[in-house]
Parts: structure tokens; C-alpha cells; sequence
């Protein structure tokens, strides 16, 4: 395989988080910290699957030494890039690993579906689509949803022409937005979610504030302890154990509209 047809998982994760300070390495479950989990649930799922290369991407900034440390300790490369430009990250981390596919996860989302990782790195390889998303019924991808449980595909071409067509704070920050809000210069495939999740429009299992980790600790051990997996329909079954979560949920939407 050449190195620009290598799909790259890539894990966004930094300390800095206004709502939330360290929501990266607070204990989560069983001492673990979020990113941890992640990043050993991605190590354990495609340890026997399709080649992929996993790298986490971080920032330069002192506060991030903590997410290197957890990275490398997990068998994962670290790349360090850019604070403000997310957009340049990402096209660096890329460059950095090799890899012309990138599946983008945001480490913010514990309740991460293996097998729509799964899915989009079998797609994206297929395929020659510049952008491959998750999505609503009314074709909204869910990188703009509270749901939590789907990443995205893009290529780093796509990202590079991002980069070149735009300066504004805006697409830098949200390294996609840019691809999806301009459909008629990119190639754009959007994947819809299970009606049976789309029509839960109360859950939120992206990780933000005290109270999203406070609910999210109790149905990620109720997931582990009941079936012994992290997947959708673990989540949606322990959530019928736990009804008011839905009102809580509710209530966070509300109050962290993206």
C-alpha cells in the first residue's frame, strides 16, 4: 500500500475544555479516564481488522504533555500541532502518518460505535468520495448532533483544499464544516442513522459538562457490566433502565445547542 492510500484513524483530544477542565483523564470507569478508553477499545477492535494506522493528535501546548503520556502509553503515535488552526492539525497529523484517508473521532465521545468506524474505513477505501458522513434524515451530519456515537471520513486532499479556500476562524476551528456547508465543491456521501436513534432526538452522549459526565459514567458501567461492550444497542436497551436521563439530556441539549 502506498503511504497516500493509507486510511488514518485520527483521535482529537486536548486538556483545555472550559465546561468541563480534564475531561480527557477524569476517572470514568474503573479509574480510567475517557480517552484511555477509547483509545484501547480502538486498539482492541482493529487489532483484527482491516489495516488502518491510529495516531491521536493533540496540541502543542504544555497542558496537553498529559495526553501524549496517555497516548504513547496505549501504543499510539502522538502527533502535536497547532492550538487554534484544528483545521492545519489535522492536515499535519495526516501528513505525519501517512494517510491520504482520514477517519476523524473526537475523543469527546466515549459511547464511540466500533462498527461505524468500521464501516466509513471500508467505505472510504472503496470509494472516491472527498467526505463521508453519518446523518439525519434531512441530510445533517452528526458531527452537528448531540448523539455521540458516529465519527467522519474525509480525505486530506479535501482538507488541504479547505485549508486554501478559506482563513476564517469558523472552518478552522470545526475542521469539516467547511465541506458540508459548501456541498457543490466536494464530493459528499452522508450514510442515514438508524430511524430507532433518530427518533431518540433526547440523547446526548457527547461529553461537555458535569452533568453529561456525571450520567455517562453510570450508563457506560451499566453497558460493561451488562453486556460487556460499548455499542448503540447496548446503549439504547440500559437507557430504558434509566428513563429520567432523558429529561437531563434534554435539558444539556438545550443549554449546548452546537
Amino acid at each position: 500500500m502506498e503511504k497516500g492510500d493509507t486510511t488514518g484513524i485520527i483521535i482529537q483530544a486536548r486538556m483545555g475544555a472550559t465546561r468541563l477542565p480534564g475531561k480527557m483523564v477524569r476517572p470514568f470507569y474503573k479509574e480510567k479516564g475517557v480517552l484511555e478508553l477509547l483509545l484501547q477499545r480502538l486498539k482492541e477492535h482493529f487489532a483484527r481488522k482491516q489495516e488502518v494506522v491510529m495516531l491521536v493528535a493533540t496540541t502543542v501546548n504544555p497542558s496537553d504533555n498529559l495526553i501524549e503520556e496517555i497516548g504513547k502509553r496505549c501504543g499510539f503515535p502522538v502527533f502535536r500541532g497547532s492550538e487554534e488552526d484544528v483545521l492545519r492539525r489535522f492536515i499535519d497529523a495526516a501528513s505525519y502518518s501517512g494517510a491520504g484517508k482520514v477517519i476523524r473521532i473526537c475523543a469527546d465521545n466515549p459511547f464511540l460505535d466500533m462498527d461505524a468506524v468500521e464501516m466509513l474505513a471500508g467505505r472510504i477505501n472503496a470509494q472516491h468520495h472527498d467526505y463521508i458522513a453519518f446523518s439525519t434524515s434531512q441530510g445533517v451530519p452528526t458531527i452537528k448532533t448531540h448523539w455521540g456515537f458516529w465519527p467522519e471520513a474525509v480525505r486530506s486532499d479535501a482538507l488541504k483544499r479547505v485549508a486554501e479556500a478559506t482563513t476564517e476562524e469558523l472552518y478552522r476551528e470545526h475542521v469539516t464544516n467547511y465541506i458540508y456547508t459548501h456541498p457543490d465543491g466536494f464530493d459528499i456521501d452522508l450514510i442515514p442513522i438508524p430511524r430507532e436513534v433518530e427518533e431518540n432526538s433526547n440523547i446526548r452522549l457527547t461529553l461537555d459538562t458535569p452533568e453529561d459526565f456525571e450520567m455517562q459514567c453510570t450508563i457506560y458501567a451499566r453497558c460493561m457490566e451488562r453486556y460487556g461492550r460499548i455499542d448503540i444497542q447496548s446503549v439504547l436497551e440500559t437507557l430504558e433502565a434509566f428513563p429520567g436521563f432523558y429529561e437531563q439530556m434534554k435539558q444539556q441539549i438545550r443549554l449546548n445547542i452546537k
